[in-house]
């Protein structure tokens, strides 16, 4: 598919995709450390996008520590990494990336068995996390609300009843807390957990399994897209 043709769509996909494309010619080297990137103008016609899509998009690539802007001087690559990903990989063992692919299988089957299980009791518990992580995400207290997002998840891993799942990511807990804070360093896109919940939510509470298990895989990759891993497009 061309870039101009993934770049259809309403204008937040339109950014959303830039982002994407732009990151993606980076790690291919398209876009070398230390280069710097067409101009603005040019590169927006690359896309098919209109300057000021563009311009968004160059601000989160540059949030995520990929992008320099330099006022009257250009853009300019510095990095092919995004901060988070390189600071995950200089304490763990396996990539930012493996262990958002590892969540998004693994949660996304245990929200569609979570469905089978669900109570009353299971829904009171998960709106009361989903109500306290939007307040938390509106008085912008990222700590609070990377507990409650990993409270809200916690739950639905438990009431998948698959010991080995359950287990599996108890061994990573301290990975999962990690991985649940990375996506709020673009604090202005947090909005976006919120909404992704919300959809989860909704699936799980009409017990619809392959809704939720669609809803988990797609707020995996919103999430870690924020922290600016991307995965292949086969993969989403």
């Amino acid at each position: 598919m061309s870039p101009q043709a993934m770049l259809n769509g309403k204008s937040s996909q339109v950014t959303e995709q830039a982002v994407e494309v732009i990151h993606q010619r980076i790690q291919q080297g398209t876009y070398a450390i230390g280069s710097t990137l067409p101009s603005q103008r040019d590169l927006a016609l690359q896309l098919g996008i209109s300057r000021a899509s563009l311009r968004e998009a160059l601000t989160r690539l540059a949030a995520l520590g990929l992008l320099e802007i330099k006022a009257g001087k250009g853009v300019y690559v510095i990095s092919q990494h995004s901060k988070a990903a390189e600071q995950w990989e200089g304490e763990h063992r396996i990539s930012l990336k493996d262990f958002y692919q590892l969540r998004y299988v693994l949660e996304g089957f245990c929200a569609l068995l979570a469905c089978e299980y669900l109570t009353e009791q299971d829904k009171s518990i998960l709106k009361q996390h989903y109500e306290a992580l939007a307040n938390a995400i509106s008085e912008q207290n990222w700590q609070a609300a990377s507990e409650f997002d990993y409270a809200f998840h916690q739950h639905i891993i438990e009431l998948s009843h698959n010991q080995s799942i359950i287990q599996t990511l108890k061994m990573h807990t301290e990975w999962m807390k990690k991985s649940q804070i990375l996506p709020f360093v673009q604090p202005n896109l947090a909005f976006k957990t919120i909404q992704e919940h919300d959809v989860i939510l909704q699936a799980l509470f009409k017990q619809d399994a392959v809704a939720a298990e669609k809803a988990m895989q797609a707020h995996i990759i919103g999430a870690a897209q924020r922290a600016g891993v991307y995965f292949s497009r086969h993969e989403q």
